[in-house]
């Protein structure tokens, strides 16, 4: 592609969120709290009980898996991390490779464009490495490591209400 044919490919992309993962979620919000003055945290927990499917390497996870995620928005950014608990997963295996730092970084596609994105990665040679889905939130993560030295993620980044029960915030608001 040529700057004019680039330019009209990204004017109406979005890039959502840059991810980590890490062994401690605790530590490392502390981390950008302190350093980075980045929080409050949004703090989540997913399992097999409690997302509608995850599939990994195109196969559904059937044994117990759980992983936990904290959320912060700066400005329209959304930062996230990752702490992989117990179970097959892509963040286990990435710290076990490469151990903490980035994973991946996020590209909200809607819901209609999602199977042609895929497509055209596919093509490329970038396959979906792991997938799961969350109420109406779905997620691609796209082994494009080989390609661009990093996880690409696709997702459609719907906006709605959490249930109370499904999150705590962090640092704790009443101190």
């Amino acid at each position: 592609m040529n700057n004019a044919e680039l330019v009209e490919h990204n004017k109406n992309r979005k890039i959502y969120q840059i991810a980590v993962v890490t062994r401690d979620i605790y530590r490392t919000m502390d981390a950008w709290i302190e350093n980075l003055k980045i929080g409050p945290w949004t703090v989540l927990t997913f399992t097999n009980e409690t997302m509608d499917y995850l599939r990994v390497g195109g196969e559904e996870v059937t044994e117990p898996y759980k992983f936990l995620i904290a959320i912060s928005r700066v400005g329209d950014m959304e930062f996230e991390i990752i702490q992989p608990v117990y179970g097959p997963t892509i963040y286990d295996a990435f710290l076990n490779a490469k151990g903490e730092g980035l994973h991946h970084i996020k590209e909200q596609v809607s819901d209609e464009k999602l199977p042609g994105v895929l497509s055209e990665y596919a093509s490329k040679g970038i396959e979906v490495m792991q997938t799961g889905q969350f109420d109406i939130d779905v997620h691609y993560y796209l082994d494009s490591a080989h390609k661009v030295d990093f996880i690409y993620e696709l997702g459609n980044c719907p906006v709605y209400d959490l249930p109370a029960d499904m999150y705590t915030i962090y640092p704790d608001p009443g101190n």
